[in-house]
């Protein structure tokens, strides 16, 4: 075992000496910019990039491969171009856990031979570059969970996920940070570090997807491949400003993925996208369930994607200002009555939810993620001789209690089916299309202060698919007075404990040019639905994705406006197959 014969700083040390000696040393960053300039500024500040490569970067996948499917770009220039920004972004925030960039160049270049070749793309997602985060298993790559004891694991085949998508033309780049554990909101490990937030490094990036978070902010990657059990795909997608999907359970490819917990099943995690905006996160679900993954993967239920999901053109929506339990700050207070308020303005019905069963939902679901007591999660971190991070050790002396009985695993189990039942029935009474929430009580935490995780664990309780997406940033008008509690009694320990990292410490000023992000919540299994709801509420509100065929440019360090250089169309994904599915017949 590597740590025991060596110490678990020394096993760190080479980890992380072996991902910075794979940054070439044209595309490695001066102290001075990595000093003075915003990390989300770096891209364009560091003149690594040409003008074409920040544009390209800075465009929506199905843009990205409309150009790749006409023979515009080659699959090797725009996979440099990824490969040079996720350099800088890993420089700028710690978020790479492997470089694959001469990996993924080869891919790129065999996959331009075979459009000379035969005169088509290799399948639909023919060179575009997708990351990939570390705990998922990648054929020769490590697959540690963050964790010393697990540090030499070297995955021998691809997860289905990555098989999926490498079979349709993928290109993978590097594989991205996720906390010791992955059990944690925010992502710190002894094997890579923290990875900080973009946007403010005092700040975190989320977790436990949070180095897909923070690339893909920086454009370092278009498309990432996160997992989610309680908040770990959409908490990094609201902190970083981005999008990101966790559907339902056995929608999506899940098998080959290491982590703790293995077999359990009270709750399930599930893999999904992150993404720059909705568009793209239709395009990776389509991708993934294109080949009938559920032939090699028994628990996927057979539900190909659907491509046309009618809406009603006036929605109703719950909205949950609070749950019961912590109030948000006034940043995520503000997004939510903005959004209401911007609804309401195009006609659409938005109703007051009642959060009478999220307690207990919040309750459940830290019962289930420890159910040993945390003995699992002790013994990894004594085998691999290493201590446990401030954020784990706070976890487990907190929420991983005494182990529970089989007989307690029924009855927990039990109750969690009556409260998904009585939620069933309360949103059949009133009759809603989606909820709004917040994701997180916080917009993002200030390290080691992410430690309420209810506004996205319950949603993993019930199994509902779920959407976050940007709409705007923290403000200094963002203040309690502004936007007070509905109790000035604070509901819970927790919620005084929010309040007081708010009311105590700087207020907004300390959260400064942090995104701000809501949630959208459909009913199980219909994660179409819900993400044309999302982009539907999308429009309705200021801060859209870049418009059809407008690729994104970042102006300054934290605003993104439409670039000069534009593209040719934005097609949806089925569009995109059916030219792909006709050239090979026409091939053929």
């Amino acid at each position: 075992m590597a740590a025991e014969l060596q110490g678990w700083h020394v096993v760190a040390a080479r980890h992380q000496e072996t991902i910075e000696s794979k940054i070439p040393q044209a595309w490695q960053l001066s102290e001075n910019l990595l000093n003075n300039v915003a990390p989300m500024a770096l891209p364009r500040q560091s003149g690594i990039l040409s003008d074409w490569e920040l544009s390209i970067t800075e465009s929506k996948a199905v843009d990205i491969l409309a150009e790749l499917r006409h023979g515009r770009v080659k699959a090797v220039d725009v996979t440099r171009a990824f490969c040079k920004r996720a350099a800088i972004a890993q420089q700028a925030t710690n978020c790479v856990a492997e470089i694959l960039f001469e990996e993924a160049l080869d891919r790129a270049a065999e996959l331009d031979k075979y459009m000379e070749t035969h005169g088509r793309p290799k399948g639909p997602l023919h060179g575009l570059p997708i990351s990939v985060k570390e705990h998922i298993h990648m054929q020769g790559t490590k697959a540690t969970c963050a964790l010393m004891a697990w540090a030499d694991h070297t995955s021998s085949k691809d997860a289905l996920i990555v098989r999926v998508l490498r079979e349709q033309g993928a290109v993978f780049h590097v594989k991205t940070t996720n906390p010791q554990t992955l059990m944690a909101i925010e992502t710190d490990s002894n094997l890579f570090g923290r990875t900080v937030n973009p946007h403010n490094p005092s700040l975190t990036c989320g977790g436990s997807s949070g180095g897909e978070g923070a690339l893909i902010a920086m454009g370092g990657s278009v498309i990432g491949i996160g997992t989610d059990i309680g908040g770990s795909i959409r908490v990094p997608s609201a902190f970083c400003g981005i999008h990101g999907l966790k559907p339902s359970v056995a929608r999506l490819p899940h098998s080959g993925l290491s982590g703790l917990q293995d077999g359990m099943q009270n709750i399930v995690g599930a893999v999904g996208p992150m993404a720059r905006c909705a568009e793209d996160l239709d395009l990776f679900c389509s991708a993934a369930l294109a080949n009938r993954p559920w032939d090699h993967e028994p628990s996927l239920i057979e539900l190909p994607w659907k491509t046309s999901i009618e809406i009603p053109p006036r929605l109703t929506i719950g909205v949950i200002w609070n749950d019961g339990v912590v109030h948000p700050h006034p940043p995520v207070s503000r997004a939510l009555k903005n959004t209401v308020a911007a609804l309401r303005g195009q006609g659409h019905r938005v109703v007051d939810w009642n959060t009478d069963l999220h307690r207990q939902l919040v309750d459940a679901a830290n019962e289930a993620y420890f159910l040993d007591g945390g003995k699992e999660y002790r013994d990894i971190l004594a085998e691999g001789l290493e201590p446990p991070v401030p954020i784990i050790e706070w976890l487990l002396e907190t929420n991983a209690g005494r182990p529970h009985t089989v007989e307690e695993t029924w009855k927990l189990n039990a109750k969690i089916e009556r409260l998904r039942t009585l939620y069933a029935e309360q949103w059949n009474d009133i009759k809603i299309d989606a909820i709004i929430c917040p994701v997180s009580a916080s917009v993002a935490s200030v390290h080691n202060e992410s430690r309420y995780w209810g506004y996205t664990s319950i949603w993993n309780v019930l199994d509902f698919p779920a959407v976050v997406m940007p709409v705007g940033k923290v403000e200094e008008s963002d203040t309690w007075d502004e936007f007070p509690p509905a109790s000035l009694t604070p509901l819970t320990s927790a919620d005084d404990s929010y309040r007081q990292l708010f009311e105590n410490r700087q207020g907004a000023s300390r959260y400064q040019h942090a995104p701000v992000a809501i949630q959208i919540v459909g009913r199980r299994l219909q994660e179409e639905r819900i993400l044309r709801i999302a982009r539907s509420i999308e429009r309705c509100i200021s801060e859209p994705c870049a418009p059809s065929g407008s690729p994104l440019e970042v102006k300054g360090a934290n605003d993104l406006e439409p670039a000069s250089i534009q593209f040719a169309g934005s097609p949806s994904f089925w569009n995109s197959v059916a030219e792909f599915e006709d050239s090979v017949s026409v091939a053929a």
